[in-house]
């Protein structure tokens, strides 16, 4: 790199750095905007799971057995009873109304049904417009109701005669042995904020990555901007996005330690792995904006379009949807985004604690995105000049 070069890119850095102390819109939107996102979503994610959600309980049979189940089901982790109500009806209101998720309705004669094998039902209505809540109250309701049918079968067999040690053989032929791999406390937290805060990372990065190139053009500046770079593009850009750079790169590595750290999600193999996944998921990103605002060098379309790529981000991450499920050319499409590719690092390293080699892919992909910014050099350089470009 010349000396002519190296003092651009400084005089460039200068120059940026002075305009992010001017406005309080760059400090917003680099430090206060992802300390509020680890602050609000690690607070909430917290518990890990939404926990004593409210159900109601029609219990028309009102049997020391059916009283003994409503214990059993308050004492599990996700359900709370608050409400005893007295018919169907009344329930289906309470629940329409959203003061409760779900209802258990036990029928009259349960107890005696039960006893003589005669096969009683229990009916139990879930909301399940609440996805999650639903089905975490589903799965213990239906554990409780299956603990309740084994209980009934012991003592039916008990009374029959039967000894202790065939009793459970005959209820369980075949004995579960389950292993949950990555996220054995079914943690949504693990589930979730892996993904959530380094795609909010990847949305600031494209803002803040579109946005000081754009008001240079909106402010008319831009040929200052080039011309302080001693017209060299590639200064002019590294001068002024390197700030970003660094902080974004430190705020992700906080975001790191934060995970891994002090919430101890599953991390498997070394954090530096993730610091370097954090650092291409940066720098990656910025190209990609770079590529939008060169695209259109007007502010407002640059950030609208970095804003929506940001978005679609999360989606295209592979985390609550396979990317191997979906169809071919939205599995083309994944790969345009950095996320995606961070996101595989994360369950190769992080999750499943695999030998590096196989991440290396993932990380070569991270560092073509910044082959991209050089296809658009010269129409910023043209449009920085000739400021022919409306001021939106």
């Amino acid at each position: 790199m010349s000396n002519n070069t190296v003092t651009a890119f400084k005089n460039t850095l200068n120059r940026e750095l002075k305009r992010m102390v001017s406005r309080p819109i760059y400090f917003i939107s680099t430090f206060v905007i992802m300390t509020f996102c680890y602050v609000f979503f690690l607070t909430f994610f917290n518990e890990g799971q939404p926990n004593k959600m409210p159900i109601g309980i029609v219990d028309l049979d009102n049997s020391s057995i059916s009283r003994q189940f409503v214990r059993n089901l308050e004492a599990t982790q996700q359900a709370k009873i608050v409400m005893r109500l007295n018919s169907h009806k009344e329930a289906r209101e309470e629940m329409q109304r959203g003061n409760i998720y779900a209802f258990v309705e036990i029928k009259r004669n349960f107890a005696n049904d039960a006893i003589t094998n005669r096969r009683p039902t229990l009916t139990f209505y879930i909301n399940d417009a609440y996805l999650i809540a639903g089905s975490l109250i589903s799965k213990d309701i239906t554990y409780m109701s299956a603990a309740t049918s084994i209980g009934m079968q012991q003592k039916v067999l008990r009374a029959k005669g039967i000894d202790e040690s065939r009793i459970k053989g005959i209820i369980q032929p075949i004995a579960l042995d389950t292993h949950l791999i990555g996220n054995p406390w079914a943690n949504y937290g693990t589930y979730l904020l892996n993904v959530i805060l380094p795609g909010m990372l990847q949305l600031m990065v494209l803002l803040m990555t579109a946005f000081p190139i754009g008001v240079e053009y909106k402010q008319r500046t831009s040929r200052e901007w080039v011309e302080n770079a001693n017209h060299s593009m590639f200064a002019a850009l590294t001068g002024k996005l390197l700030p970003y750079t660094v902080i974004f790169t430190f705020l992700g590595i906080i975001g790191n330690i934060l995970l891994y750290k002090y919430m101890h999600y599953p991390l498997n193999s070394s954090i530096g792995w993730m610091f370097l996944a954090t650092f291409l998921l940066v720098i990656s990103s910025q190209a990609v904006g770079v590529i939008f605002i060169g695209i259109t060098p007007v502010l407002r379309d640059g950030v609208t379009f970095a804003g929506i790529f940001g978005t679609l981000g999360i989606t295209f991450a592979g985390s609550t949807f396979p990317i191997e499920q979906m169809p071919m050319g939205s599995r083309i499409i994944s790969e345009l985004f950095p996320i995606h590719h961070y996101f595989n690092i994360y369950v190769d390293q992080a999750l499943n604690g695999i030998d590096i080699h196989y991440s290396l892919i993932s990380y070569v992909f991270m560092l073509a995105f910044l082959i991209l910014p050089f296809f658009v050099f010269n129409r910023l350089k043209n449009a920085a000049i000739s400021q022919n470009y409306p001021t939106k």
